[in-house]
């Protein structure tokens, strides 16, 4: 199914719960001004439980119609970040992974303890050089961070 279908068919099933919801409301305030809530054909204190169950089954239809395209999107997002990482050598690709793994910051100290100092120092010259990273001063050391341009590709 396309993803225009999938839309319309989402919407159509939000609109049918929502246009059920508001009829039965309508239906036991109905009753209710009327002093026949205890006789009308379907039972008023259903409704709560009645509604709540279609909502859960309503949900379960919109992500299940949407899942799929959350998962393809992640997936596409892992082969943009593993294509990119493909064109750097390969010291500048293992410090930039775990960059990656701590949320796109880490303490240049951390990255040295792994590396070297002198390694490192140079890896994250070069990277910043290009504008890929960004260093800011945090005590004795570094925070280096993804800069604001590769974010979309690196997070």
């Amino acid at each position: 199914m396309r993803t225009i279908e999938k839309v319309i068919l989402i919407t159509i099933i939000l609109a049918g719960f929502i246009f059920a919801v508001s009829f039965s409301t309508l239906y036991a305030q109905i009753h209710i001004y009327q002093g026949t809530a205890c006789t009308c054909t379907f039972p008023i204190p259903l409704l709560i439980p009645t509604f709540s169950s279609l909502g859960i089954f309503v949900g379960c239809i919109v992500y299940y119609l949407i899942f799929p395209k959350i998962e393809e999107s992640k997936e596409k997002a892992q082969r943009d970040l593993e294509t990119f990482l493909e064109l750097l050598p390969k010291d500048e690709k293992e410090v930039l992974k775990e960059i990656i793994q701590n949320n796109g910051k880490v303490l240049q100290s951390k990255i040295s303890a792994k590396f070297g100092k002198v390694k490192t120092f140079r890896i994250l010259e070069n990277l910043r050089r290009r504008g890929i990273i960004e260093k800011e001063g945090y005590g004795k050391t570094n925070v280096i961070k993804i800069s604001e341009k590769f974010k979309p590709v690196l997070s």
